[in-house]
């Protein structure tokens, strides 16, 4: 055989080895190869893949949470029939600054007025109603509304039993409001009765609302058209602030013909406007379809989700994704070196730049589908979270179309992440990979890789000053002495069992030291009034009232500074104990002289100072002490206190519920030692499980990151050892040698994201009156954390690589 027939057939056999990039232009034959060239090299390089696949699952669990309840907030209200038919008034007010307010409620004359018109078939008006609620016995705090009776035909929520409240003095209550009032009975024809409203018949039972919908509620109670007129007295269409109004349009309606009388309807209202400030106000309608998500901050809004909070979230989630695919920019650009040589052959051969940036792509997409497929299992991990359940993904239909978004997000994030290594990779000339001309500059020799890796932590970084700031403020506040007696004192419901027959029965029990009662505990909010030191004061003070019963003051453990306690009912009506705050804002001079002082109540009920009690703080550490009313009202109490003594709790809790279950046998036990509620309530700890998680993720993906880039420099640098060790180097200096590029990343991220986070940890804490402090305790744990497992991953490392012996790294040289 010749030599030119030689040549030929060796071209020929490289043209068919090639002809993925040469000859191939069929689109199937082009992703078949396109695909097992991206297998084989996710396989010979397993480690860098698997870090790649973690890092993009972790990522795109992230977002998926977040287009879970995005897609969520366009399916609120889909549920009701006429949906495409509903309406609700929005009013824009003007003040005289020009500053303008929309708010989402309207004045109640307005729905009798559209209703006038004919293309307008029916209307409901919606007001939140307050005061607690009365039934079988029981007096609890509700969520309640009243509405037009024509409500149940507008909306379609679901009814479990029963029938519509279709008549005034009717109501509807939810699923778990049944239960905590009426327990196994049936509600059905139970009565209710609501301060303000009367009684209520029960018709039926819905289902609990708690998401996909922008209203929620527990208790709907359906009032007669005197009832609903309380609520706007004036009648004059200048509240506009009190209720909701919604229009059912005829089948058939456009939108426009509601708009173009609305502007008609706000001109003849404001005729005769008044109000503090105001200089006008117009209406505008919103469709029922497009409360959800909200793209305007309306006063008086429902329960709709923000887009500017939905945009939060999804940030977050691609953040999380952006470091993930900073790793795989970074480990692929790492492995320049090698790729580079193979891009080399491969053009040799006669490949377009096209074809190679198609086979980046395609390993960048196949990844990132098999991340999807792990993201989807740490998705089911994460999916029973209270946190995630409650506020992510509740109510979230998980169809098709939701699946074919995660799939198309999923491909565009492997497509993006692949882009700028496929761009810059098929860019290299075989020239210049024979030269090594495969650097990635930035700026001043700071490597596009080094930057990368400089993100991550410091990302990660300031998330975890923030986070263990919130930490600690939510653990301080679950922890914080507030001033009154938490240890060893248990807060039990009354529940409708009267007071004074519990406290008699446990004021007999061992190891009981006091007994007393209040309407709600203190540690979060409360109910408020106006308060007067005069009965002609045109200048109230804002104070908090709560309705004790006697021996509260010792039962607590408060500082009594002077007056006296109230240590029974006996001519105590008109008497009140309160704190040094409001004795301050009542300008009632020093303790001594406020005792015995008259102040006037919001319900014009004079009162006399019997006793005034140290400051402490008995609201949430939002606010900062303010004035608080103390006042004997045993019709009031909701709760009974019990104080007992150190290490009696078990048999006193044993001995409590004994004798609930023969005062009420049908209703559960609720007792829970006060600084057990206290930390439930202030810890947050379902939230905090979410964003640790999320912490630990991103601090993963960094790692992750960091070891992949440690593991690639030290293969390439082995012969390099191996010829230190040979000159006398000594382990120590050579696991330097390989860290210490490493480690002053490490310190570039901490100088970067110490300042930030310490800036981000006090923004959060600024909403709070009283607060912990971010110091080296932050600062210094959280940078701490960082060098340690940077330094862990960096040093096992470059020591398997310092300890090897130099005759094997040298062995192929």
């Amino acid at each position: 055989m010749s030599g030119n027939e030689r040549g030929t057939i060796k071209s020929r056999h490289v043209a068919t080895r090639n002809d993925f990039f040469v000859i191939s232009t069929k689109p199937i034959s082009m992703l078949r190869n396109y695909a097992k060239i991206a297998v084989r090299n996710i396989w010979k390089h397993r480690l860098f893949s698997i870090i790649n696949v973690f890092g993009l699952a972790s990522g795109l669990m992230i977002c998926l949470l977040a287009i879970a309840h995005i897609k969520g907030a366009f399916d609120y209200d889909n549920f009701h029939p006429k949906r495409n038919q509903i309406y609700r008034v929005l009013t824009d007010v003007t003040t005289k600054e020009n500053d303008r307010t929309a708010f989402a409620s309207s004045p109640l004359p307005l729905a009798a007025t559209l209703k006038t018109y004919s293309f307008v078939e029916n209307t409901a008006r919606v007001v939140r109603t307050y005061g607690e609620v009365s039934a079988n016995t029981k007096k609890m705090n509700f969520l309640t509304f009243a509405v037009d009776p024509s409500f149940y035909q507008l909306f379609g929520y679901r009814i479990v039993a029963g029938n519509a409240a279709t008549r005034p003095g009717t109501a509807m209550v939810s699923q778990k409001t049944a239960e905590k009032l009426f327990g196994r009975k049936n509600p059905i024809g139970q009565v209710l009765d609501q301060d303000g409203i009367g009684h209520s018949i029960i018709t039926g039972v819905l289902a609990n609302v708690e998401s996909r919908s922008h209203l929620r509620f527990e208790i709907l109670i359906s009032v007669s058209e005197d009832i609903m007129a309380r609520f706007d007295a004036d009648k004059d269409w200048n509240e506009f602030s009190t209720g909701y109004t919604y229009a059912l349009l005829k089948p058939g309606t456009a939108a426009a013909q509601l708009e173009h009388v609305l502007p008609e309807l706000s001109r003849t209202a404001k005729t005769n406007l008044r109000g503090d400030g105001i200089k006008d106000y117009s209406f505008r309608a919103q469709p029922l379809s497009g409360i959800s998500p909200s793209t305007e901050e309306l006063m008086n809004g429902t329960y709709e989700p923000q887009t500017s909070g939905l945009s939060a979230e999804m940030g977050v989630g691609l953040v999380t994704l952006l470091m993930a695919a900073f790793n795989y920019i970074n480990l692929t650009l790492a492995r320049s070196m090698s790729r580079a040589r193979e891009i080399g052959i491969r053009k040799t051969s006669g490949a377009l730049r096209w074809q190679l940036v198609g086979q980046f792509m395609a390993e960048s997409v196949l990844l990132s589908l098999l991340a999807l497929a792990l993201a989807f299992v740490m998705l089911e991990m994460v999916r029973p979270m209270q946190f995630v359940q409650q506020w992510l993904i509740a109510g979230v239909a998980w169809d098709w179309k939701l699946w074919s978004v995660f799939i198309a997000f999923s491909i565009l994030v492997g497509l993006l992440a692949g882009l700028v290594p496929a761009r810059v990779l098929s860019g290299f000339q075989p020239a210049e990979v024979l030269r090594s001309r495969t650097g990635l500059k930035i700026i001043r020799g700071i490597s596009f890789r080094k930057a990368l890796i400089v993100a991550q932590f410091s990302i990660s970084l300031i998330a975890m000053v923030a986070l263990v700031t919130m930490m600690r403020q939510q653990h301080y506040m679950a922890t914080a002495d507030y001033g009154f007696q938490s240890k060893n004192v248990i807060n039990i419901p009354l529940n409708g069992v009267p007071f004074e027959r519990l406290a008699n029965e446990i004021d007999k029990l061992a190891g009981v030291e006091h007994v007393s009662g209040i309407v709600q505990p203190f540690g979060h909010h409360g109910p408020t009034m106006q308060v007067k030191s005069g009965q002609n004061d045109s200048n109230p003070v804002v104070a908090f009232q709560f309705d004790v019963a006697p021996d509260f003051v010792k039962t607590l453990g408060l500082s009594l500074v002077a007056g006296k306690e109230l240590l029974n009912t006996a001519g105590t009506a008109n008497l009140v104990i309160v704190n040094e705050e409001a004795v301050r804002k009542l300008n009632l001079g020093d303790s001594r002289s406020a005792v015995g002082k008259s102040v006037w109540l919001q319900d014009s009920t004079e009162v006399q100072i019997a006793g005034v009690v140290k400051d402490f703080r008995f609201t949430s550490f939002v606010w900062e002490i303010k004035p608080l009313i103390l006042r004997p009202q045993i019709s009031g109490v909701r709760y009974l206190q019990a104080a007992v003594a150190s290490g009696t709790n078990a048999n006193v809790e044993a001995s409590i519920k004994g004798i609930w279950a023969k005062l009420s046998p049908y209703e559960p036990f609720e007792g829970q030692w006060y600084d057990d509620f206290l930390y439930e309530h202030h810890s947050h700890a379902d939230d905090l499980h979410f964003m640790a998680l999320l912490l630990g993720i991103s601090f993963s993906i960094a790692c992750l990151g960091l070891l992949g880039m440690v593991t690639y420099n030290t293969q390439t640098r082995v012969k390099e050892v191996g010829i230190r060790k040979v000159l006398g180097a000594k382990i120590a200096q050579i696991i330097w040698l390989l860290s210490r590029d490493f480690v002053k990343l490490l310190a570039i991220a901490a100088a970067i994201a110490l300042p930030l986070g310490y800036v981000a940890g006090y923004a959060f804490l600024a909403s709070f009156a009283y607060h912990v402090s971010i110091g080296f305790e932050t600062l210094g744990l959280c940078f701490g954390l960082l060098l340690f497992l940077g330094s862990l991953i960096i040093t096992t490392r470059t020591f398997k690589v310092a300890s090897g012996n130099p005759v094997d790294a040298l062995a192929n040289e």
